[in-house]
């Protein structure tokens, strides 16, 4: 049975397609894609900003805000949990530091987390944490194990429910336990918990909470004045939901004292926010007269790290994986070469094409489990709609 469909809700624009060289009609179909999906049962709601040249082109959403049979429908600015996307961020505040001269990407972790310091870790630099190549675990299922190990924050979580208080490093030895699954740079195996140990180092290096860093020196001087960690309580009703437990973080969000940092999975933005940050990173660094990074770190960032580093995550069987600082770098589409990307789970995507100046941010709320039609395909009417 066909769900109802909301009627569509406009964004702001700043030129027509047509004015930066897209062509208005394709471009149009993104509409009609995404709806359809919605009819299908096959995602809750859908929304999408299209960036060319610095200026909003397209910028739409449809559907409803969250699961419940009297929710409202969703706005252009309505806010959405975008999980893994928070992973650039993360990468973006770890450059800082670095051009700060505080860190150095070939340092050793342990000299920042002692738990760090044994024979068996003491070689896991930060580039490993942030090109995925630590050797650490990887996120459950990445090697379609049918019974997975607990990641960490599952861990945590657990532990927290027997605890009034962690002590300090009680996340981080969780996180070690076991062995290495690889010797640290020989294979690329994506791991969300790394970036929490980013987050972490953030917090040593700059002497504020991983939270308090972003929020200071990334949000705030771009303008993202709607993402943040936890959602204030007068932006609740504004937030998009898929079920209880996303409800319940968002309404009911957990005293986290000695839980890890959210470098990996955790930010609340929307679409123009996202746009901003990409928009920034596109610009070499800068944005609305503020420089966030230097043009050359930004290069680096987005050009790939790797060379012959394999990887089987999610069924490939890759000899030489190319990936980025924190920017996944790997699509087999009509972007062009050099296209830079991390989507989050939850259905989120921030895609960024510098040959074409162009800027991709969508939110795709599932229904089911993850769906490439509201993934993959819309890259393909957003790409072919270019003059």
């Amino acid at each position: 049975m066909e769900t109802e469909v909301t009627p569509r809700n406009n964004g702001k624009i700043d030129a027509s397609p047509d004015r930066v060289g897209m062509d208005t009609r394709r471009l149009g179909l993104l509409d009609s894609h995404f709806t359809g999906l919605i009819k299908a049962g096959k995602l809750q709601a859908a929304s999408f900003l299209v960036a060319k040249d610095g200026q909003i082109v397209a910028h739409q959403a449809m559907g409803k805000l969250t699961n419940k049979a009297d929710s409202t429908e969703v706005q252009p600015d309505s806010i959405r949990k975008v999980y893994s996307i928070t992973k650039v961020v993360t990468a973006v505040a770890i450059m800082q530091l670095v051009e700060a001269g505080k860190l150095y990407l070939s340092q050793p972790v342990a000299h920042w987390i002692k738990e760090f310091d044994t024979d068996v870790h003491r070689r896991i630099t930060l580039w490993h944490l942030l090109t995925h190549t630590s050797g650490l675990a990887g996120d459950p299922g990445i090697f379609f194990e049918p019974y997975t190990k607990p990641w960490y924050e599952w861990w945590a979580y657990e532990k927290k429910k027997a605890a009034t208080q962690w002590e300090s490093g009680d996340w981080v030895r969780l996180l070690l336990s076991g062995p290495l699954c690889d010797e640290p740079g020989k294979q690329w195996i994506y791991c969300s918990a790394a970036y929490g140990v980013l987050g972490e180092i953030i917090a040593k290096v700059s002497g504020m909470s991983y939270e308090e860093y972003l929020n200071k020196r990334i949000f705030e001087p771009l303008g993202m004045n709607r993402s943040f960690f936890e959602v204030p309580e007068a932006l609740r009703q504004e937030t998009c939901f898929t079920g209880p437990w996303e409800e319940g973080d968002i309404f009911k969000p957990e005293n986290r004292a000695g839980m890890p940092p959210r470098g990996g999975n955790g930010l609340y933005s929307t679409l123009e926010d996202l746009w901003k940050f990409g928009q920034t990173i596109l610009n070499g660094g800068m944005f609305v007269g503020h420089r966030l990074l230097g043009r050359r770190t930004v290069e680096m960032m987005v050009s790939n790290q790797l060379k012959n580093v394999p990887s089987r995550c999610w069924g490939n069987n890759t000899k030489s994986f190319p990936h980025g600082v924190g920017w996944n770098l790997g699509h087999d589409d009509i972007c062009s070469p050099g296209t830079y990307n991390h989507e989050g789970a939850g259905g989120s995507g921030l895609y960024i094409d510098p040959k074409e100046k162009l800027v991709f941010v969508f939110f795709g709320p599932y229904t089911r489990e993850w769906t490439p039609e509201a993934m993959i395909n819309p890259r393909a009417i957003v790409w072919s709609s270019l003059l």
